[in-house]
């Protein structure tokens, strides 16, 4: 195959754009936002994952495990794991449906809730950091963008799409 000055320019033009493809934007500016994210994370003895569960049960108390499960989209069986050890960690408390004693209901423990107000502080500071290029406005519209993006690909408000890929017990904790 012989390749043409002319070939090899526009290959060379190809790959020069490619930094200014909005994908790949996303998905630099979104692997970096969650390197930091988990950074911050840190010093709370927390994974990103841990600080999705904790925020959901925060707004859900008494979701049952199967509940929780479906609104991550994470296989029921993984879930377990992962609340076994907030559990463990004090974290979360499992106590019986008052309806059904078969299924446990989740609740945060003072810790848990402690947990959940510290991860606020974190996710504002995050949140600052990630959007310090822009002003208020910008940020506002940026937001208004995303969300539409995720609307569309029919991303669940709120869920990192992570979760179904999560294994209990990864050192890094943090979904792919």
């Amino acid at each position: 195959m012989i390749i043409t000055c002319h070939t090899f320019d526009m290959a060379q033009r190809k790959i020069q754009r490619s930094h200014d493809s909005v994908a790949f934007l996303l998905a630099q500016v979104g692997a970096r936002a969650a390197q930091l994210f988990a950074s911050m994370l840190g010093p709370l003895d927390l994974t990103p994952p841990d600080a999705g569960i904790l925020r959901l049960l925060h707004h859900s108390p008494g979701i049952s495990q199967q509940e929780l499960a479906g609104k991550l989209n994470m296989h029921a069986s993984r879930l377990v794991a992962v609340i076994d050890s907030m559990e463990q960690r004090g974290l979360v408390m499992r106590r019986a449906n008052p309806d059904d004693r078969r299924i446990y209901a989740l609740h945060l423990s003072e810790a848990g809730r402690e947990a959940v107000a510290a991860i606020g502080l974190v996710a504002r500071a995050h949140e600052d950091a990630v959007c310090a290029a822009l002003d208020p406005a910008e940020r506002h519209r940026l937001s208004q963008l995303l969300q539409k993006i995720a609307a569309h690909q029919r991303l669940t408000p709120g869920v990192h799409p992570g979760y179904r890929n999560l294994v209990p017990g990864k050192p890094e904790g943090c979904p792919p």
